[in-house]
């Protein structure tokens, strides 16, 4: 009878012991997937058609939420960043065309960095309004000048609501869009 029961609470035991194997395997997969999220990742949708036809209003798009740990943003990374000079935050989502201590100016259409035209800008439209770029712009030591691909239909660095984007207010570096299940490069 002894045997009996030793042998009754051994398999109590292990089935304990493999029930609370799982539960630890699922809270470490929990864990491990909140820290891949809210430290690396993040998914976000845009709204307005200021990115288009890179990004479409609707879109769901992938943040690299520490793609500037490491390095220094680039001209033409799209971001997404966070003004807080109102009362209430306004998220966007645009392009880099100007980049720290740079000189910005928009003439005739095009931008111009430094006096020197940009050339290979992702969009072909000439730009209609050059806010407060229409005279020389000259970027802080951590600002950066942003406009839309869609650059006659966006508010951005060229509207004082906007203006220059310090590094402090950017959230992520956007590397793909999201098309059902599958994901497409932003170049």
């Amino acid at each position: 009878m002894n045997i009996y029961m030793d042998r009754k609470r051994e398999q109590r035991t292990r089935i304990f012991r493999q029930v609370v194997n799982y539960f630890i395997t699922v809270l470490v997969a929990l864990v491990l997937a909140f820290c891949f999220v809210y430290f690396l990742f993040q998914t976000t949708t845009v709204v307005g058609d200021s990115m288009a036809p890179t990004l479409e209003d609707g879109n769901r798009v992938v943040l690299a939420k520490n793609a500037y740990l490491f390095q220094k943003p680039q001209r033409y990374d799209v971001i997404k960043f966070k003004i807080t000079k109102s009362k209430t935050d306004h998220e966007y989502i645009k392009r880099i065309v100007g980049l720290p201590e740079e000189k910005i100016q928009i003439l005739d259409g095009s931008i111009y960095v430094d006096g020197e035209q940009l050339n290979d800008v992702p969009f072909d439209d000439l730009i209609v309004s050059a806010g407060i770029a229409d005279e020389e712009f000259i970027l802080g030591k951590d600002e950066y000048f942003v406009i839309g691909d869609n650059c006659n239909n966006s508010e951005d660095s060229r509207f004082t609501n906007v203006g220059a984007v310090t590094k402090d207010s950017i959230e992520g570096k956007v590397i793909a869009r999201m098309k059902g299940i599958r994901l497409r490069k932003v170049k």
